[in-house]
């Protein structure tokens, strides 16, 4: 029993509790079939009528169909508690990952992250609807048996109590012993999977460097790893398994011989002799079924660090005890902001205050690393400013829950994430609601409706993976077309333009200019021909406001922008 799993049990501990009742109810039923068959034995040696035998036959072959009954319940009641402990731990997990945010894939990978939720949860899953109630079962019904057996011969009682006894103690001392760390297993698991999945979303490059050899060997060495924690394990549980099965026969044995011996001397009746036969064997039958359902323990004591861990994540953010209505304005400010992505790291923003009034178009550049994107990342509340505030329409957006915050932006990224779907399916991400009419008219507001027309099945054909199956330029149209399908009061552009040929790129600056004017925007561009036409240009420069002003009065300063600027011409 481990209390990190028992607090994890949640809503299913009832359950569990129904099915130990029902384990109990069928060790019940072994016992009363070694008694009956026991009687009926006894009458055969002792020639009794046979309608009496036949008696104590009858009554056996009605607790072996009973036996069968509960034997299919307690199969049933394994089944709910299985599924419903994978949907509400899972429930849990993936809402804890919402509500952490992007955060989290700054500190864990994805691979570590599906091993948790997908093969963490089944580890558990067997843990509560077998091994948990297996527990109880050994506990109560071991003691049941040995208490029968007391009733006919106190004697073969406290013998075979004995071995029933010595078998959790000389298990509790073999794993203490041998058995290495719990989490060996989960953790060679989670990092093979991890490894693994990193790979196959990185073929295209390990192909490309010719690194598939060297990536190769370092999978088959994290896979040799796995294979070693297993192994480990499994020859520790065998050779237990070789303990606990001595202790079982050697018990059964010693309590048969001895009982042999005193039903020769006279000292015991058979029919005692019998019954010594048959509960011998039922009070180690619940051990035996603990014993099958061990690697459950085990891996699910791997599996409880991770997902407790997980569990207990604080978010990045809080949402508002009592959130505020949305803001009926759409402007932006950020007053005196500061952050940093963690403790000891610089300053990705440093006192900052900035201004974007309602439907204005400001454009944000600098170098690399200047604290662009972190403003972004602010605005989204993906994380908290470490000192400062930020404001939408006037009201400070931790007031605002984050579902109301997120309703009014929209935001087309330098790596847009298309889901594999249909074009329809990624573009509905905005607005489930959405018709064809919408649909259609927001993608032709981004100038991508004529190329899916193009296409065999339109808007329901699908795009693969990441949206593998179109170009650069056509998911960046898809993603604006996403954003203007949301109609957000405010529009978040970072990099959008930055990896696309001048095609794509005139296309895509054709379905900004719809926006220009109509919504607040922020833009962040390192190609600076994109944002001419904005309202004001920030230049940051590691993590502060340097310059301000349009195109023009910026190229003519001479300062970082115009510097900016230079390159680029010297460049193209």
């Amino acid at each position: 029993m481990n209390r990190q799993l028992l607090g994890l049990a949640g809503p299913v501990r009832w359950r569990i509790v129904l099915s130990a009742v029902l384990g109990l109810m069928v060790t019940a039923c072994y016992v009363l079939q070694a008694i009956f068959l026991s009687f009926a034995l006894a009458a055969l040696f002792a020639d009794a009528h046979i309608e009496t035998v036949v008696w104590w036959i009858a009554a056996f072959a009605v607790v072996v169909v009973a036996r069968g009954a509960l034997v299919w319940l307690v199969e049933l009641a394994a089944q709910a508690i299985a599924q419903r402990t994978k949907e509400h731990l899972r429930l849990q997990l993936l809402s804890r990952l919402i509500e952490i945010g992007p955060g989290m894939l700054l500190r864990r990978q994805t691979g570590d992250l599906q091993a948790t939720i997908v093969a963490g949860v089944e580890a558990l899953e067997s843990y509560y609807s077998r091994y948990t109630p297996s527990i109880f079962v050994a506990i109560f019904g071991c003691l049941g048996v040995v208490a029968c057996l007391a009733w006919v011969d106190w004697m073969s009682a406290l013998l075979l109590g004995a071995f029933v006894a010595a078998f959790p103690i000389a298990d509790t001392l073999w794993l203490r012993w041998r058995m290495p760390t719990s989490s060996g297993i989960f953790a060679a698991m989670g990092a093979f999977g991890a490894y693994l999945l990193d790979s196959l979303q990185g073929i295209v490059t390990l192909k490309a460097f010719n690194a598939t050899a060297a990536r190769r060997a370092s999978l088959a060495r994290r896979a040799a790893d796995l294979r070693h924690e297993a192994m480990t394990a499994l020859s520790v549980t065998l050779m237990r398994t070789g303990l606990t099965g001595f202790i079982t026969l050697g018990g059964t044995a010693l309590v048969l011989s001895v009982n042999a011996w005193r039903v020769a001397a006279g000292e015991l009746a058979p029919v005692a002799l019998f019954m010594t036969l048959f509960l011998a064997r039922e009070a180690f039958r619940p051990l035996d079924r603990l014993e099958k359902e061990f690697h459950t323990a085990w891996a699910a004591s791997g599996a409880a660090a991770p997902i407790t861990e997980l569990l207990a994540t604080a978010p990045e953010v809080a949402e508002p005890a009592r959130p505020v209505t949305a803001p009926l304005a759409s402007d932006i400010a950020f007053e005196q902001v500061s952050f940093a992505y963690g403790d000891g790291e610089p300053q990705a923003l440093s006192a900052v205050s900035l201004v974007a009034r309602e439907n204005e178009f400001v454009a944000l550049v600098g170098p690399s690393g200047a604290g662009k994107s972190t403003v972004i990342a602010l605005l989204l509340r993906f994380f908290d400013p470490t000192s400062g505030c930020i404001r939408i329409g006037g009201t400070d957006i931790r007031k605002l829950s984050r579902e109301t915050l997120r309703s009014r932006v929209s935001v087309v990224s330098q790596d847009s994430y298309l889901f594999h779907g249909t074009i329809a399916d990624n573009l509905r991400i905005a607005k489930a609601d959405a018709t064809a009419d919408d649909i259609r008219a927001a993608a032709k507001a981004a100038h991508i409706h004529d190329f899916i027309e193009s296409l065999p099945r339109g808007y329901d054909t699908e795009i693969g993976e990441r949206g593998a199956q179109l170009s650069g330029g056509q998911r960046q149209r898809l993603s604006i077309a996403r954003a203007l399908l949301k109609d957000a009061p405010i529009l978040l552009l970072d990099e959008a333009t930055s990896s696309v040929d001048p095609r794509s790129e005139q296309a895509i600056r054709e379905a900004l200019d719809v926006l220009v004017g109509r919504r607040t925007t922020l833009v962040i561009a390192h190609r600076l021909s994109t944002i001419r036409k904005a309202d004001r240009i920030l230049v940051f420069d590691a993590g502060r406001i340097v310059e301000e002003g349009n195109h023009r009065s910026l190229e003519e300063a001479g300062r970082l922008y115009s510097r900016l600027m230079q390159a680029q011409r010297e460049a193209a």
